[in-house]
């Protein structure tokens, strides 16, 4: 079998599939905060080619099919900051603001500390004519970006849109 049609490791095994039929104890495993990753056994490697799938749908502006690709991510892990961040950028190019709003808070839940949730929630907002939670979110972008040099471009950005929506009103 050509090795890049192999599906294996896409496949749920049969002792994965016995235990999806325990409710009681599939109950229990999410209630602990078991993500259905785990349960269902892919490993980073696996998510990691999902993750990298709906990367390549959302370059090449499928951004529907990226919207459902990032859902199912975070579906199957939601503590991970980079498919909330996906499915965020994904459903605003899709015209979905309100839908890319509650995934950018969710990558900001994941990642407390990072400017980029809210300079791209304040985009959402923006586009939906909320200038002063715009400025909100984007005054959090520019205070979790100050003096990162890992943010430097996110930092900029964000004051010359400050300016710009302080300058509209």
């Amino acid at each position: 079998m050509d090795k890049d049609n192999d599906v294996g490791e896409f496949s749920i095994s049969k002792n994965v599939r016995k235990k999806l039929k325990n409710k009681k104890s599939l109950k229990k495993a999410l209630s602990e905060g078991v993500t259905p990753q785990e349960i269902l056994e892919f490993s980073e490697e696996t998510m990691n080619k999902f993750y990298g799938a709906a990367c390549k749908l959302f370059e090449n502006k499928r951004y529907s099919d990226a919207a459902n690709a990032f859902l199912f991510l975070v579906t199957l892990n939601s503590y991970h900051y980079d498919y909330w961040l996906g499915l965020g950028a994904a459903t605003q190019r899709c015209g979905d603001y309100e839908a890319a709003i509650d995934a950018y808070e969710m990558a900001a839940i994941c990642h407390l500390e990072s400017p980029e949730p809210y300079f791209h929630l304040a985009k959402c907002l923006f586009a939906m004519h909320d200038r002063d939670s715009a400025l909100q979110a984007i005054d959090l972008a520019i205070e979790y970006s100050e003096g990162r040099s890992d943010y430097i471009e996110v930092h900029k950005q964000a004051l010359a849109a400050k300016a710009l929506l302080l300058k509209e009103k």
